[in-house]
């Protein structure tokens, strides 16, 4: 699941005073290239090449009030600016390419940096990203006929593209305990990152252990909006034990370092440039001492099903 920490109250405000975010393709503000380089031969022109930033925002079945709420804050943020930001509300994978690769081709550009906003399903025992009907997880990620339009992106892609799974439990690599009935599994987040770098060739990839947050200030790079922990009850059974233990916590990867690696919590920038933040989540006091509260609350039997 896309964990959330808002409140109703904030998304009816913040809805009630925005103009509604319907459209299922917005455009935003640009930004200076945070990509520098000397040209010294062809291959390192690509690094001047225009480059958008895409945020690919699952489309719901129903209504999903948060999702709405961060393509609002999305779309505020860069309303009087347009071409180098684009957000993506898509109901499949081949949705999403299509919309991509228009805005690509007419601006001749580069994927700069790509987040998958979807939802994760830790009932299922694996790490996963969802765009409508397709899901993407280490067990379909490597099915050549169901990942083609995802592969089709690679052409956009060089080593100076960065792609994360915007979904909670993306990256995850330990086990989830077993639970009502169901036998312990490994997560297998490692598997689905590597997957995805071998469709996206050169790009890196980033997934994390935990959940990821939408709170206010999600457009900030400086800020942790997207760490920390969801507040309903259920989350404090003990089955979550394993992701209250690596909140925060990042992986990286890609086909040119073959180098499966921990990092720091990531942010966005307000023009969806991906951020590796200098400090980790964890290694905050504050979320340290919160971290160690919340472990002693756990208990069996708050999760149903």
């Amino acid at each position: 699941m896309k964990a959330i920490k808002s409140t109703v109250f904030a998304a009816v405000f913040f809805i009630s005073t925005t103009m509604s975010a319907q459209s299922s393709t917005l455009f935003f503000g640009s930004e200076p290239d945070s990509i520098q380089a000397n040209k010294t031969d062809s291959s390192s022109e690509k690094t001047f090449q225009r480059r958008v930033n895409f945020y690919v925002v699952n489309k719901p079945k129903t209504l999903d009030l948060f999702s709405r709420l961060v393509v609002v804050r999305a779309r505020k943020k860069g309303m009087t600016r347009r071409d180098k930001f684009i957000v993506i509300v898509a109901r499949s994978a081949k949705e999403a390419r299509d919309k991509m690769e228009d805005h690509l081709l007419k601006k001749n550009a580069m994927i700069g940096s790509l987040w998958f906003d979807t939802h994760g399903r830790y009932a299922n025992g694996y790490s996963s990203f969802i765009l409508g009907k397709d899901e993407f997880s280490f067990k379909t990620i490597n099915d050549t006929a169901r990942m083609k339009n995802l592969r089709a992106l690679a052409s956009y892609c060089d080593e100076y593209t960065r792609v994360a799974i915007g979904s909670c439990y993306g990256g995850a690599t330990y086990e989830k305990p077993a639970h009502n009935g169901k036998p312990a599994s490994r997560m297998n987040g490692d598997s689905l990152m590597m997957g995805l770098a071998n469709l996206l060739p050169n790009a890196t990839i980033y997934g994390t252990e935990g959940w990821v947050m939408t709170k206010p200030g999600i457009f900030h790079k400086h800020s942790y909006a997207l760490a920390g922990y969801p507040l309903q009850k259920r989350f404090k059974d003990e089955v979550y034990k394993p992701v209250w233990e690596h909140m925060g916590i990042w992986h990286s990867y890609s086909t040119i370092t073959k180098k499966f690696e921990v990092i720091n919590t990531l942010s966005l920038t307000r023009m969806g440039s991906i951020h590796v933040k200098e400090v980790s989540y964890l290694d905050k006091e504050k979320s340290k001492q919160r971290l160690e509260k919340n472990l002693t609350k756990l208990k069996p039997g708050l999760l149903k099903g």
